[in-house]
């Protein structure tokens, strides 16, 4: 049985995937199992990750939604579903299918869970001397707008609340993925407010732990007029997380 298992929302990532980069990590980690969540793709999505299944059958899972459900609830089907079916696992993640976090990143953020008590880690793409941080100045700029206004009025000390590299004990899953997200732009905020109301303060329950390797892919979906979505589901999450 698997000890950790990686969901990986796709949609429409047909010309992303790196079948070849898939299957080399699973050869070398044999106790990781890949979740892939096809978020009702019209490409090809569907015959790649098939490609990456039959490759490595006993380590490769696909969950295939009919209908376009948004990447928060395509990451929340995953956790669930791999929740259902291994629960032995003891540590979850998730990450994009582009490979902006490599998969041997992910590996190490795993790794501090064995010598760290953390209910969860949480990745941050943080510039800095040994780290190889690659990001769009514009996508950067939004995320420190977003962390700004998250700080000031939900009051969550994160820095780096975007971040797709999240991973969590296998008991605190289902505390936090069970429901479905009142948010669209900002689930990943949302996972960090369920966590903070489930558990109480963030500094006694997990780590917020520098990548090393971060390379911005082109594809996002982001416009500039995405921001006042974002100020829209700050004040969502601020009424049913801190209840004001």
């Amino acid at each position: 049985m698997p000890v950790r298992s990686i969901i990986i929302p796709c949609h429409n990532e047909a010309l992303r995937l790196e079948p070849g980069a898939f299957s080399a990590f699973l050869q070398q980690s044999a106790g990781t199992h890949l979740l892939f969540v096809n978020d009702g793709s019209t490409d090809n999505t569907q015959q790649v990750l098939e490609q990456i299944r039959n490759n490595n059958p006993d380590q490769v899972t696909i969950l295939s939604l009919t209908s376009q459900s948004g990447k928060g609830e395509a990451v929340r089907r995953g956790m669930m579903e791999s929740l259902s079916l291994f629960p032995a696992v003891t540590v979850s993640g998730y990450m994009d299918a582009d490979l902006s976090v490599s998969l041997d990143e992910m590996t190490r953020l795993f790794g501090c869970f064995s010598h760290a008590e953390k209910r969860f880690i949480l990745g941050s793409r943080v510039k800095k001397i040994g780290a190889q941080i690659s990001r769009n100045e514009w996508r950067h700029f939004y995320s420190r707008i977003i962390a700004t206004i998250v700080g000031s009025i939900i009051r969550l000390d994160v820095y780096d609340t975007q971040c797709s590299a999240k991973l969590f004990r296998q008991d605190s899953i289902e505390t936090v993925f069970n429901k479905p997200f009142r948010t669209k732009w900002l689930f990943d905020v949302e996972i960090i407010c369920r966590l903070h109301k489930a558990y109480g303060p963030l500094n006694d329950n997990g780590l917020e732990e520098p990548l090393l390797e971060w390379t911005e892919r082109k594809g996002s979906k982001l416009r500039w007029y995405s921001i006042f979505r974002v100020i829209r589901e700050v004040f969502i999450l601020k009424k049913y997380y801190t209840g004001k």
